[in-house]
């Protein structure tokens, strides 16, 4: 099962035993433009469940130079993991990177209680 978490900037993604740091950059967003032919294309991409886009997603997003066998590796602990389970964090994902310095819905919320508590 994957599972993610939104932290300063990054998105951990988990695939199987893995764990990969999904940075928030202008170089993964220049390698998934080259990659997908833009962000909305990869997220469309992403959302039909498109394992070779899912990939590159992956790749790009965390940075890695993997030789065509580790590709293949990670596509299948990708597949292996459950596409539909990793779907949602890229979605998360390529949202952000196309306004990276936007809060998260778990900054606003905190940003409001310490509002409403500086009320009191």
């Amino acid at each position: 099962m994957s599972i993610s978490k939104t932290d300063h900037g990054t998105v951990e993604l988990f695939i199987g035993d893995e764990s990969y740091t999904l940075a928030f950059n202008l170089k993964a967003v220049k390698k998934i433009e080259r990659a997908l032919g833009g962000i909305l294309p990869a997220m469309q991409e992403v959302q039909r469940f498109n394992l070779s886009a899912i990939l590159q997603v992956v790749v790009a997003g965390a940075g890695l130079a993997l030789k065509p066998s580790a590709q293949e590796e990670l596509e299948e602990a990708i597949y292996q993991a459950g596409i539909i389970s990793v779907t949602p964090t890229l979605i998360e994902y390529l949202s952000a990177l196309l306004n990276p310095a936007a809060k998260t819905a778990d900054q606003l919320a905190e940003a409001e209680a310490a509002a409403d508590k500086a009320k009191k």
